[in-house]
């Protein structure tokens, strides 16, 4: 199948965010102070430009704004420091360094690092880039990262943490909907087709994000929110080239 084409040629965001009384619950360090240290020596804009976040969104979280988990964790694993230290002030494999001397400390990181898990579900960000504009060939999937959401907002979604990926957006066709370098939230256990919803699908060695219209003779047409693409149709004899990996559930996005 021919590429894309263009022509002339929620409440949902609480999902990933935590506020400052969660951050550091138990330390007294706060979230924004180890932030502070997580990016030293480098300035400010620097750092910004090598997680691709906007200065701005920097300074708001180093003055104490909310920030979002995926923000943070692109900064612990830029500054290689370890996530949960950088979220709540707990290293992840503090229960190493528990001794008899230590024990009261240990029992509150245990106390804590069991307060996250119920809270929180870490659900898996594939190395994986989902185009939004032309096809993108992408190999074995790879584990990047983790973004953590709230078990609350899933189970209010009705979404099970086992069957859900987070991948990548790439490209403009799928526009303002979706950017690029936007992060999808895939429930990959929905593969039934509901007409206008957005699905990432496999056509080919091609992964793409796009809104599906089934016909009545079978047909599928792949709709672009951005009208500089044509829709490309998918006639009965050709849908054994559609491969539905499952449905766009959550839109992760910088405003600023």
């Amino acid at each position: 199948m021919a590429k894309l084409i263009k022509k002339s040629n929620n409440r949902q965001l609480d999902s990933e965010t935590i506020t400052p009384s969660e951050a550091h619950h138990f330390a007294m360090e706060t979230l924004s102070e180890r932030v502070k240290k997580a990016i030293e020596p480098d300035s400010i804009r620097s750092f910004a430009l090598k997680i691709d976040v906007s200065e701005g969104t920097l300074r708001r979280i180093l003055k104490g704004e909310d920030p979002k988990l995926s923000v943070v964790e692109k900064i612990a694993e830029q500054a290689k420091v370890d996530f949960l230290w950088l979220i709540k002030g707990v290293e992840a494999d503090q229960e190493k360094y528990a001794t008899a001397q230590n024990q009261g400390s240990y029992d509150c990181a245990s106390i804590e690092l069991s307060e996250f898990n119920e809270e929180f579900a870490l659900i898996p960000g594939y190395h994986i880039s989902v185009s939004t504009g032309h096809g993108a060939f992408n190999g074995d999937a790879q584990i990047k990262r983790h973004l953590a959401f709230r078990k609350k907002w899933l189970d209010y979604k009705h979404l099970v943490s086992s069957q859900l990926a987070v991948v990548f957006a790439k490209g403009d066709s799928m526009e303002p909907t979706i950017h690029n370098n936007n992060t999808i939230l895939v429930d990959l256990s929905d593969k039934k087709l509901s007409e206008g919803l957005i699905y990432v699908i496999r056509i080919g060695e091609e992964l793409y994000a796009k809104r599906l219209q089934q016909y009545i003779d079978g047909s599928v047409r792949l709709i672009s929110d951005n009208k500089e693409y044509i829709d490309q149709l998918l006639k009965p004899d050709e849908l054994e080239q559609l491969e539905i990996i499952g449905k766009v559930v959550w839109i992760g996005k910088d405003l600023a």
